[in-house]
């Protein structure tokens, strides 16, 4: 398992912006396939990074989210792609991919609720939308409550 992998969606997000950001003031390879770094962080405060592409759990960063466990977080994942600008790229690209299948996904589940609104009778409407609004969540039945009743 590499070290995007072992981090979360968030951190590695995060990560690239601070790579896009140049928040990595200082890198230095320790051996092959490990760097250390000085990474810049929200608060204005640097983290001291280990990036180790090989056995991405020996990875240590000392900020407060990962210092003294095995996290891999935006600190770490900002030097990875400091050193590996080819890997920044392609995670871009499949995140860019991921999004424009999701989008595709969305798209198609719409058109079948649509479509399958639409084949309802009116009754069957009735009956779902009633089971929605009293076995939903509380704010669907004050928002239809709202829009739909008129008071006067």
């Amino acid at each position: 398992m590499g070290l995007l992998e072992c981090a979360s969606g968030q951190s590695a997000w995060r990560g690239y912006e601070y790579y896009l950001e140049k928040r990595v003031t200082k890198v230095e390879k320790l051996y092959d396939n490990a760097y250390s770094g000085k990474v810049l962080g929200s608060s204005k405060s640097s983290y001291i990074t280990i990036a180790d592409m090989e056995h991405p759990r020996k990875s240590a960063c000392s900020c407060p989210h990962a210092n003294g466990k095995q996290i891999i977080c935006k600190h770490i994942v900002a030097l990875y792609f400091t050193v590996n600008p080819a890997a920044a790229k392609n995670y871009y690209e499949a995140c860019i991919e991921a999004e424009k299948e999701a989008e595709k996904e969305r798209d198609e589940i719409e058109e079948k609720v649509i479509s399958c609104v639409h084949s309802m009778k009116k009754n069957e409407l009735a009956a779902t939308l009633l089971e929605y609004l009293f076995d939903g969540p509380e704010w669907q039945y004050d928002k239809f409550v709202r829009e739909h009743i008129d008071w006067n």
